[in-house]
Protein backbone atom coordinates (compact mmCIF):
# COMPACT_ATOMS: atom_id res chain seq x y z
CA UNK A 1 0.00 0.00 0.00
CA UNK A 2 1.34 3.42 -0.87
CA UNK A 3 0.28 6.84 0.25
CA UNK A 4 0.51 10.18 -1.53
CA UNK A 5 0.55 12.04 1.81
CA UNK A 6 3.99 13.11 2.92
CA UNK A 7 4.85 12.86 6.58
CA UNK A 8 6.03 15.70 8.78
CA UNK A 9 9.54 17.01 8.28
CA UNK A 10 10.89 16.36 11.75
CA UNK A 11 13.89 17.84 13.47
CA UNK A 12 15.58 17.20 16.77
CA UNK A 13 17.08 20.03 18.77
CA UNK A 14 19.71 19.34 21.43
CA UNK A 15 20.03 22.10 23.99
CA UNK A 16 23.19 22.01 26.12
CA UNK A 17 22.67 24.07 29.25
CA UNK A 18 25.28 25.09 31.80
CA UNK A 19 22.88 24.31 34.63
CA UNK A 20 21.89 21.09 36.38
CA UNK A 21 21.72 21.95 40.05
CA UNK A 22 18.61 24.14 39.79
CA UNK A 23 15.96 21.75 38.48
CA UNK A 24 13.38 24.57 38.17
CA UNK A 25 15.61 26.41 35.65
CA UNK A 26 16.12 23.30 33.50
CA UNK A 27 12.39 22.55 33.55
CA UNK A 28 11.50 26.15 32.66
CA UNK A 29 13.74 25.93 29.59
CA UNK A 30 12.21 22.59 28.55
CA UNK A 31 8.66 23.95 28.99
CA UNK A 32 9.47 27.04 26.90
CA UNK A 33 9.93 24.75 23.88
CA UNK A 34 6.43 23.33 24.29
CA UNK A 35 4.42 26.56 24.23
CA UNK A 36 3.90 29.48 21.86
CA UNK A 37 4.20 33.10 23.01
CA UNK A 38 0.44 33.27 23.63
CA UNK A 39 0.60 30.26 25.96
CA UNK A 40 -0.91 27.83 23.45
CA UNK A 41 0.72 24.40 23.51
CA UNK A 42 2.54 23.09 20.41
CA UNK A 43 0.75 19.76 19.92
CA UNK A 44 3.46 18.40 17.60
CA UNK A 45 6.51 19.35 19.71
CA UNK A 46 7.76 17.14 22.52
CA UNK A 47 10.62 16.95 24.98
CA UNK A 48 12.13 13.50 24.44
CA UNK A 49 14.70 13.54 27.21
CA UNK A 50 16.30 15.67 29.90
CA UNK A 51 19.72 14.53 31.09
CA UNK A 52 21.31 16.44 33.96
CA UNK A 53 24.81 15.90 35.34
CA UNK A 54 24.90 17.44 38.80
CA UNK A 55 28.70 17.12 39.20
CA UNK A 56 29.47 19.02 35.98
CA UNK A 57 26.43 21.32 36.33
CA UNK A 58 25.29 20.61 32.76
CA UNK A 59 22.02 19.44 31.25
CA UNK A 60 21.01 18.33 27.78
CA UNK A 61 17.39 18.66 26.67
CA UNK A 62 16.34 16.76 23.53
CA UNK A 63 13.32 18.26 21.74
CA UNK A 64 11.63 16.94 18.59
CA UNK A 65 8.96 18.39 16.34
CA UNK A 66 8.24 19.75 12.88
CA UNK A 67 11.14 21.77 11.46
CA UNK A 68 8.94 24.90 11.33
CA UNK A 69 8.33 24.83 15.10
CA UNK A 70 11.92 24.56 16.27
CA UNK A 71 13.07 28.18 16.09
CA UNK A 72 13.84 27.73 19.77
CA UNK A 73 16.87 29.91 20.29
CA UNK A 74 15.03 33.21 19.87
CA UNK A 75 12.07 31.92 21.88
CA UNK A 76 14.24 30.76 24.79
CA UNK A 77 15.96 34.12 25.10
CA UNK A 78 12.48 35.66 25.51
CA UNK A 79 11.06 33.07 27.94
CA UNK A 80 14.19 32.51 30.04
CA UNK A 81 15.79 35.87 30.91
CA UNK A 82 19.59 36.00 30.86
CA UNK A 83 20.09 33.33 28.18
CA UNK A 84 23.02 33.41 25.82
CA UNK A 85 22.82 31.13 22.77
CA UNK A 86 25.80 29.89 20.79
CA UNK A 87 24.82 27.88 17.72
CA UNK A 88 26.66 24.87 16.30
CA UNK A 89 26.04 22.07 13.81
CA UNK A 90 23.14 22.60 11.40
CA UNK A 91 21.91 25.55 13.46
CA UNK A 92 25.22 27.37 12.78
CA UNK A 93 24.28 28.13 9.18
CA UNK A 94 26.16 28.48 6.83
CA UNK A 95 29.39 27.49 8.65
CA UNK A 96 27.94 24.42 10.42
CA UNK A 97 30.80 24.28 12.93
CA UNK A 98 30.84 21.36 15.34
CA UNK A 99 30.43 21.94 19.07
CA UNK A 100 34.17 21.33 19.57
CA UNK A 101 35.08 23.82 16.79
CA UNK A 102 32.67 26.39 18.17
CA UNK A 103 33.99 26.11 21.73
CA UNK A 104 37.60 26.40 20.53
CA UNK A 105 36.74 29.44 18.41
CA UNK A 106 35.07 31.08 21.41
CA UNK A 107 37.87 30.11 23.78
CA UNK A 108 35.08 28.68 25.94
CA UNK A 109 37.25 26.78 28.42
CA UNK A 110 40.26 29.11 28.56
CA UNK A 111 38.56 32.52 28.39
CA UNK A 112 38.85 34.71 31.45
CA UNK A 113 37.21 37.86 30.06
CA UNK A 114 33.68 37.10 28.85
CA UNK A 115 33.05 40.78 28.09
CA UNK A 116 34.28 40.39 24.51
CA UNK A 117 32.27 37.22 23.87
CA UNK A 118 29.43 37.73 21.39
CA UNK A 119 26.57 35.21 21.50
CA UNK A 120 24.61 34.42 18.34
CA UNK A 121 21.37 35.21 20.17
CA UNK A 122 20.68 36.76 23.55
CA UNK A 123 22.74 38.77 25.99
CA UNK A 124 26.43 38.65 26.83
CA UNK A 125 27.08 35.99 29.46
CA UNK A 126 28.21 37.39 32.80
CA UNK A 127 29.91 34.16 33.78
CA UNK A 128 30.64 30.77 32.21
CA UNK A 129 27.08 29.81 31.39
CA UNK A 130 24.63 29.82 28.54
CA UNK A 131 22.73 27.67 26.11
CA UNK A 132 24.05 26.07 22.98
CA UNK A 133 21.61 24.79 20.38
CA UNK A 134 22.06 22.30 17.59
CA UNK A 135 19.28 21.61 15.09
CA UNK A 136 19.42 18.33 13.18
CA UNK A 137 16.92 17.46 10.45
CA UNK A 138 15.71 13.84 10.68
Amino acid sequence: MSSSRLGLRLAACLLNISEARRKNVVEKIAKAALFEENGKEHSEVTVLNIFSDYDYNRSVITIAGPVENLGLAEKLTTHVPGCSVFLFGEADHPKKRSLVQRRKQLGWFSRRDFGSLKPDIGIMPEKRCGLTACLRAL
